[in-house]
């Protein structure tokens, strides 16, 4: 009896590891398109064997990996006269603008899902690189539990791809390229490539993509890159990427950058964001804070308002004290209804009274309309 309860310890320990792994292998829902799957480990290998160099004909490889928590439905929907379907054309190539939306050439019929339903779908982050001449054209990400029309393209499933080679591959894509000398179309494409590279680096569960991360967001010799960088760390990384933007912002000179790094911050919803931003709001640069005080407020909630009213009212730069009071019109529910209200009837400041009163316009809040209406009369 003691052996047999070690061995259902041992097989409870061992199966969710089977289990992860056999997940990683399951080809998602890709239809209109020949599939092959492939044990491949090393990305760069097996684009090489399914792309030769002299090749114009595109390819799909695409591999999964385990996705950050949250609530991410990574999938589109395609609406028109007959309804709407959830699911993602890979290749864009073929679109045209309806009266609607953007709808692909061959109104794409994605099928309902056969069999049982896995119980972590939509928790793995699928990776999907376009192919020309053993060269990445283009990049896409899309959840595991969102059907795919493949457009008729051979699509290369890799079964053996770790978190850590993903990463790799995904760094390997935001090296700038060796020839500067090539046309500034090509240049624009490989800086597209690297900046889809970075977002998707930052959707991996691994904990290896903070470190890759960062040293992109301080290092890169692309500002656009360094700014998607920045961007990723501050919506997808948590209380790691609020460190890493606070400590970038006491070392950036530049002050367009820096202003930058304020804006990716104000996008984080972590609580250690607020004593961040509330301390921007004091900074020396006028934009900095008129863009700290802004996202201040909105990150804040209605706990601040008082905060934010006493800076709205006190600050001596006029952009900074129209985006504090701006901001707190924009609170959810009409929170800040009350203060725009003092504000509009006993500040002082022709400033400030002008952007409550713009504030409140656009609140349908009772109060607001009525003090709306007292002015009118006047």
């Amino acid at each position: 009896m003691k052996r047999l309860s070690i061995l259902l310890v041992g097989l409870a320990l061992v199966a969710p590891v089977g289990a992860r792994q056999s997940a990683q292998s399951v080809v998602p829902q890709i239809q209109n398109g020949r599939v092959e799957t492939r044990a491949g480990t090393a990305i760069d290998r097996e684009i090489a064997a399914v792309s030769a160099p002299a090749s114009t004909e595109p390819v799909w490889v695409a591999w999964r990996v385990p996705m950050i928590a949250g609530d991410r439905d990574m999938c589109s929907w395609y609406s028109d006269r007959l309804g709407s379907m959830r699911g993602m054309v890979m290749d864009e190539g073929s679109v045209f603008v309806s009266d609607i939306g953007v709808m692909p050439n061959t109104r794409p019929q994605f099928k309902a899902p056969t069999g049982p339903v896995p119980l972590e779908a939509g928790t793995g982050l699928v990776v999907l690189a376009r192919v020309i001449g053993g060269r990445v054209e283009r990049l896409r990400t899309v959840g595991d539990d969102c059907p795919m029309d493949a457009g008729g393209r051979a699509v290369y499933w890799l079964s053996g791809v770790t978190s850590a080679e993903s990463l790799r591959f995904l760094t390997s894509l935001t090296r700038p390229a060796a020839d500067r000398a090539m046309p500034m179309t090509m240049i624009e494409l490989e800086r597209q490539t690297a900046t889809t590279a970075v977002r998707a680096m930052g959707y991996h569960q691994d904990a290896g993509a903070d470190a890759a991360l960062d040293q992109i967001a301080a290092d890169h010799a692309d500002s656009s890159v360094r700014r998607q960088a920045a961007s990723t760390l501050a919506t997808n990384r948590g209380a790691h990427g609020v460190a890493t933007l606070t400590r970038l912002l006491s070392t950036v000179k530049d002050a367009d950058e820096r202003r930058s790094l304020v804006t990716s911050l104000g996008q984080s919803r972590e609580a250690s964001v607020v004593g961040t931003l509330r301390t921007l709001t004091h900074d020396a640069d006028a934009k900095i804070r008129s863009e700290a005080a802004y996202y201040f407020v909105q990150r804040g909630g209605a706990t601040v308002i008082p905060e934010a009213v006493k800076l709205g009212t006190s600050d001596p730069d006029d952009a900074v004290r129209r985006r504090t009071i701006s901001s707190i019109g924009r609170l959810p529910g009409d929170a800040g209804v009350t203060a725009l209200l003092q504000l509009a009837r006993t500040s002082d400041n022709t400033v400030v009274r002008k952007e409550a009163v713009s504030a409140l316009s656009q609140s349908k809040d009772a109060r607001a309309i009525a003090f709306m209406e007292e002015i009118l009369k006047k």
